[in-house]
């Protein structure tokens, strides 16, 4: 500063000098060895910028020479990021300042690496009715990929019911906004869902009644997914799991109502005539093997019934031949219930179960003649 100053002090003698009044007695003018270097210091020198440090401005030269220059923005990198890592507090930081990346443990490093198996896994989506992409629920987080100006449809199973807002990570440029479709059991929620921008990429939590979603958002500039749906292969097993229990409690109920109907009514099938009671008889002789022999048989003078108990002792239903007029017959029969209903009687007759060395026989001998027994009156 003190150089220009003298210079410009200088400069205003000079012209001071130059507009004094000539003196009676002039003498030749004779010019100064220093005058033409002056000229060329004048010529050259900047009386803009020394006028601008005398009103205490900086010059730009000053400025370029005073002003530091701003280095560029490092993110995750520098001295500054360096210390947090290495734990040190940065010069100038606050009293209560903390690194900003927590650091983990092995059990949080552990659980992360859990998580990420997870959300990095593949779900393999298939292609679904009206244009649907399916994920299956549980086997790795879905992605639905939105565009911008595009709406992308995120739809929950059939009667399942939104019990609290959605949570996305980025709420301030995704819009989520819950609509119905259908009515009564029918009625299906949906979540229309729109991004601001391309290159966004977050998560979104819907709690439902049957379960909770967790899908991963992504923008793209032009490809988008129009509408994600689910499998759900743990219901399917449920469903298949009832059914499968619905059959066999009705084969068990059908079991059941047919022992119920054996032990009720081991009589029912066929009507005995009015006044069967009159011509019971009972006098029947049974002989041969053991485990073969009727509990009971007896006759109404119409009908044969060979009782035997509902204990399922025989796999197959035994024969029944009767002996008329020295000869041998087969008679047929029918089986209602624990009992066996021949629809004629017959003096003697033979049950006989299997065949060869395994053959088993009960001979069944009627003690009176039928015959003689009608007309007798029938009981025995």
């Amino acid at each position: 500063m003190k150089l220009p100053i003298a210079v410009f002090l200088g400069i205003a003698c000079s012209l001071s000098a130059q507009t004094k009044v000539p003196s009676p007695d002039p003498k030749p003018s004779t010019v100064s060895p220093s005058s033409s270097k002056q000229d060329k210091d004048l010529s050259t020198y900047d009386f803009s910028g020394a006028l601008q440090m005398l009103r205490g401005q900086p010059t730009p030269a000053q400025k370029a020479s005073t002003t530091p220059s701003m280095p560029p923005l490092q993110v995750g990198t520098g001295s500054a990021t360096a210390n947090a890592t290495a734990g040190s507090k940065p010069v100038g930081a606050p009293p209560d300042w903390r690194p900003p990346h927590a650091v983990l443990n092995a059990t949080a490093a552990s659980a992360a690496a859990v998580a990420d198996v997870w959300e990095s896994g593949f779900n393999l989506p298939t292609p679904g009715a009206d244009g649907r992409v399916l994920y299956t629920f549980g086997e790795g987080m879905p992605v639905i990929v939105c565009a911008p100006l595009r709406v992308c449809t995120l739809e929950l199973e059939a009667g399942e019911h939104i019990q609290s807002p959605p949570q996305i990570g980025d709420g301030r440029r995704w819009e989520v906004t819950p609509v119905s479709s259908g009515s009564g059991l029918n009625q299906t929620a949906l979540l229309i869902i729109k991004p601001i921008e391309a290159g966004l990429d977050t998560d979104l939590v819907v709690p439902t009644d049957r379960r909770t979603y967790v899908v991963r958002l992504v923008s793209d500039a032009t490809r988008y997914i129009s509408t994600v749906a689910f499998r759900y292969p743990a219901d399917d097993r449920v469903k298949w799991t009832a059914f499968q229990a619905q059959q066999d409690a009705a084969a068990r109920d059908a079991e059941m109502a047919q022992e119920a109907k054996c032990k009720a009514k081991p009589d029912s099938g066929t009507a005995m005539a009015p006044n069967a009671l009159d011509h019971l008889y009972f006098d029947y002789k049974l002989d041969g093997d053991g485990a073969m022999r009727p509990q009971r048989v007896l006759d109404d003078g119409q009908h044969t019934y060979i009782f035997y108990p509902n204990d399922g002792r025989f796999s197959e239903v035994p024969t029944l031949m009767i002996y008329s007029n020295g000869k041998t017959e087969m008679v047929n029969f029918r089986v209602d219930g624990n009992r066996y209903v021949v629809d004629r009687l017959f003096d003697k007759g033979v049950l006989i179960l299997g065949v060869g060395k395994k053959q088993k026989k009960v001979t069944i001998t009627r003690s009176q003649d039928y015959a003689e027994s009608a007309s007798s009156g029938g009981r025995g």
